[in-house]
């Protein structure tokens, strides 16, 4: 169960990694210069937006993304270890095959040395309810697998992941229904 609280949420910029289709996990892969571009301009998109404070992951590319769309907000940043990828284990840098083991990994079929979609989620919403547990409007800074868990709780019907860069808006459902409310920023 997620706090039922509005806040934003964005997906870290454009990796080489991301770019070639490997699976990252906790890999500690650098924003390229496409992930940097896009997190300037979602700077741009998110600046003047009601949000109080940002909590990003730890990882570099959260982090950095983080830091660049922050230019335009000027709030106080939260490093966060719950907000981390998923652990992909044995995965971890290997390209994603076209049928892919992500679906199989959330259907409870676990990598050799990697999280189980179960504890992921635990994570995942431990942490967001740590951010939402506080005042204001958040913005979550994460990565494409940390809002799987999220989308799929919130009933958002996504056919795949965020985009990178890409900021959202995530508002709680009104009284009697149980979807959220996800808009573009």
């Amino acid at each position: 169960m997620i706090i039922r609280k509005p806040f934003y949420y964005i997906r870290h910029g454009q990796t080489d990694w991301n770019a070639q289709q490997r699976y990252q996990g906790q890999k500690d892969i650098p924003l390229n210069e496409t992930g940097i571009t896009q997190a300037h301009a979602a700077k741009d998109l998110m600046r003047g937006l009601p949000i109080t404070h940002v909590y990003s992951s730890t990882l570099q590319r959260a982090r950095v993304t983080a830091d660049i769309v922050n230019e335009g907000l000027n709030l106080p940043i939260t490093d966060m270890d719950g907000l981390q990828e998923c652990n992909f284990g044995v995965l971890e840098g290997h390209l994603r095959p076209t049928n892919s083991i992500s679906e199989k990994w959330r259907d409870g079929e676990t990598p050799d040395e990697a999280e189980t979609y179960i504890d992921f989620t635990n994570r995942v919403f431990k942490a967001f309810n740590e951010v939402l547990e506080n005042e204001g409007t958040p913005l979550i800074v994460a990565h494409g697998a940390v809002f799987w868990p999220v989308h799929a709780h919130m009933q958002l019907g996504l056919a795949s992941t965020l985009p990178n860069a890409h900021p959202v808006h995530l508002t709680p459902p009104i009284s009697g229904q149980e979807c959220w409310t996800l808009t573009e920023v």
